[in-house]
């Protein structure tokens, strides 16, 4: 191919084996961007699209280093004008590590040491040249070897484990003293006496009453809930003063309506009821006897006392 160019892009062709027939292309420009990131300066960057699966950073950095010498090279799954992503730990792998193999196609950033790098890949790198990536010098892991491999560094040594995590926490250690202490500084008066409120002061602030109110608002949840559905079925009503008088009418109809029905009821009640038992009749008291009742002989008196008539 005598030129190789597409929308301000350049082409690289490159095969995985040299028995490979088929190329594959890898487009790169200029990394041309508003926002600024000293990682990726945009004079020392170049953006590289169509990455293979089966391209590593150091395959990448193979291709463009006959431009001049390359300081970093950053793999992503998508265009990032931000900080780069950074290689996930040996230790503890991921599997959305962009800087992994056969996890899909990949974008790249290749930094360079020198700004002339970037012009002689744009206007003196030979596209013409077809690279190949896996060579008996520097293979390139696949298929069941890559699995292999993967299964190997699985089993790790716990010395070397344990120096990686005390360096980690090392540098947790420092970082987290380092924001302290610049925290403390911005806390303090200054000559005048004024004092530096941050947006991390802020969030103290608001964390610290939000933790005083937890407990009220754990116990009131259930409550609050109750309250949102009552809210909503009773949402502006009454809002207008019309529908307040008409309410207060429809009151008044209701309770009269109510008491009328209390009235009749009251009266069926009084017109149904019947007593189920007589007064006894009232009997002769014992002192208020006849006078022939007096002179019964005495063994009569018994039933005269309870109102029996005396056998004949």
């Amino acid at each position: 191919m005598s030129e190789n160019a597409l929308d301000g892009f350049k082409i690289v062709q490159v095969k995985f084996k040299e028995e490979n027939k088929h190329c594959h292309q890898i487009f790169f420009k200029a990394h041309n961007v508003r926002v600024l990131e000293p990682s990726k300066p945009s004079d020392r960057t170049l953006f590289c699209a169509n990455i293979p699966p089966w391209m590593d950073k150091d395959a990448v950095k193979r291709i463009f280093m006959v431009n001049g010498v390359v300081e970093a090279v950053y793999l992503e799954f998508e265009p990032s004008v931000g900080a780069p992503t950074p290689p996930s730990n040996p230790f503890f792998p991921t599997p959305s590590d962009p800087y992994s193999t056969g996890n899909g196609f990949k974008f790249a950033y290749v930094v360079f040491e020198r700004a002339s790098s970037i012009r002689n890949s744009m206007t003196l790198m030979d596209l013409d040249k077809v690279h190949v990536v896996s060579s008996k010098e520097r293979p390139v892991v696949t298929g069941v070897k890559k699995w292999i491999k993967q299964y190997n560094n699985k089993v790790v040594n716990v010395k070397e484990l344990l120096a990686d995590v005390q360096e980690h926490m090392a540098d947790f250690d420092r970082l987290t003293a380092v924001a302290k202490e610049a925290e403390e500084a911005m806390n303090e008066a200054d000559d005048e006496g004024w004092v530096t409120v941050t947006k991390s002061s802020k969030i103290q602030a608001g964390k610290a009453k939000k933790a005083a109110e937890k407990e009220k608002e754990e116990i009131e949840v259930r409550g609050k809930k109750n309250r949102r559905k009552k809210r909503k079925v009773v949402e502006l009503k009454n809002f207008y003063s019309h529908q307040m008088k008409s309410e207060k009418i429809q009151q008044i109809q209701t309770l009269r309506a109510k008491f009328e029905e209390d009235k009749l009821k009251i009266a069926k009640m009084k017109a149904d009821r019947k007593f189920r038992f007589k007064l006894p009749a009232a009997r002769p008291s014992i002192h208020t006897a006849t006078s022939t009742q007096a002179h019964v002989p005495s063994p009569c008196r018994p039933y005269l006392r309870h109102g029996m008539r005396t056998p004949a």
